[in-house]
């Protein structure tokens, strides 16, 4: 029996060396995988705020810190050396919160223990699980380890309900500006059937990179925020998952190759 995905051409459109986990998912379910990055992490252009950030979770300035993304882990994580990254989060008896289960998973990869998961996997759900967690947000330290560019309303959301945060860019999140020729080719020709798309400014970094050959296929979106990128760039998603998890992702390829076998 065929798999679902069998005889489906689908790009993913996340870093590089992120890219592997999505394409393994992908080809687990049939699915022929090309791989274009439309962004490139980065390191911060100074680790000055970083490390004096690290200093002050030392120094218990914090009541919790915040991870919006397993890269953000990845960054923050290794500018601390292994011998004082085992000590760092104990001897501060911080509280620690990630987005979703990618980023605690990460976290947990670097032997740090994850207090709190929201059940929405986006900023306005990790809000909501603080104000749950602790009643009240007043007075209450938070750092929030954030990318060079993206939405501020974790910051806005919790500052209203009376807490003190202070942001950290621990990478930058750059646009990829050639594509691949042959993935642009093979765009063109109508001969992906499917792009993953798991970011806002993926989105708008694939629109720039692709031009108008960006609307020649159909693209599923991570996260109802994602897929309202998409459509500020013209194009309409062709599923949203469920969940914002990679394996959600991959769910919501299925359903629209379903729904469209002969396209």
């Amino acid at each position: 029996m065929p798999l679902e995905l069998s005889g489906q051409t689908v790009l993913v459109t996340r870093p590089r060396e992120q890219a592997d986990e999505l394409r393994a998912l992908l080809e687990e379910r049939g699915a022929d995988v090309l791989v274009q990055p439309s962004i490139a992490i980065l390191p911060p252009e100074s680790w000055a705020d970083v490390d004096d950030a690290i200093q002050k979770v030392e120094r218990r300035d914090f009541d919790w810190i915040l991870f919006s993304s397993s890269n953000g882990v990845r960054f923050f994580l290794e500018r601390v050396a292994a011998e004082r990254r085992a000590r760092l989060f104990a001897d501060a008896q911080i509280s620690v919160a990630a987005v979703g289960p990618g980023t605690a998973a990460a976290l947990r990869d670097f032997g740090v223990s994850v207090d709190l998961i929201p059940d929405e996997y986006n900023a306005e759900g990790l809000v909501a699980a603080l104000l749950d967690a602790e009643k009240s947000l007043a007075g209450k330290r938070l750092l929030s380890v954030r990318a060079s560019r993206g939405r501020d309303v974790l910051s806005k959301e919790a500052t209203k309900l009376g807490a003190t945060v202070r942001e950290v860019v621990a990478y930058r999140s750059v646009d990829v500006e050639t594509p691949d020729a042959d993935v642009l080719d093979a765009l063109r020709s109508n001969r992906i059937d499917f792009g993953t798309v798991a970011s806002s400014a993926t989105a708008k970094a694939l629109a720039r990179l692709f031009g108008d050959a960006f609307p020649q296929t159909r693209w599923v979106a991570l996260s109802p925020l994602t897929a309202d990128a998409l459509r500020s760039v013209g194009v309409e998603p062709a599923a949203v998952a469920q969940e914002a998890t990679l394996a959600s992702l991959v769910d919501a390829v299925v359903g629209a190759a379903r729904q469209n076998p002969e396209q």
